[in-house]
């Protein structure tokens, strides 16, 4: 299910949020591009604040060990901070910024067979991160738990739209809606 500010309030996701978020890649970039651009460069962030604004709303903000990673969304985004910023002089404080932030989330593992398996051969789409997420979801909903996935991404966010022991939380969609 979509998880919509306007309908929905915290009596309705907190069932989905005390097992946890499962983060995509999509939003925690924005994050370290956040971190960076409002505690390295001392500018503001739209998207940054956005999203802190989001996780106040759903009463997660500050609460990174209730968000879940996959080792393949960690490779996404220690490729991102490679790449993007290696090359800054600051990088290492840069670095110190966001490894807190990882550490406090917890990890949920995914096996390669599992991945191999999942990826379709007629129409091959190889997103290691995107079914990393998928995965970790499915093993919630395997065990009759429910859990929300953080994601500004239409794909990911549309395979689970339907599911009712998953709430999808998109925070741009959520924030443009609130007026």
């Amino acid at each position: 299910m979509f998880l919509n500010l306007q309908i929905h309030n915290n009596t309705d996701i907190t069932p989905f949020v005390h097992n946890g978020i499962i983060i995509d890649t999509s939003v925690f970039k924005i994050i370290v591009d956040g971190v960076v651009c409002t505690r390295i460069s001392k500018r503001k962030s739209e998207e940054f604040d956005q999203l802190l604004l989001f996780l106040d709303l759903i009463k997660m903000n500050n609460r990174w060990d209730k968000f879940f990673i996959t080792p393949h969304v960690l490779t996404e985004i220690g490729t991102h901070l490679r790449n993007d910023y290696s090359k800054w002089n600051n990088y290492k404080e840069i670095v110190e910024e966001i490894i807190p932030i990882l550490r406090a989330m917890e990890e949920k593992n995914v096996k390669k067979d599992t991945i191999l398996n999942y990826i379709d051969l007629k129409i091959p789409i190889v997103e290691l991160g995107d079914i990393s997420i998928c995965l970790t979801a499915d093993d919630f909903i395997a065990s009759s738990e429910k859990v929300a996935i953080l994601s500004s991404d239409r794909g990911l966010n549309q395979k689970y739209q339907d599911n009712r022991d998953i709430m999808v939380m998109d925070f741009r969609s959520n924030i443009y809606n609130l007026s």
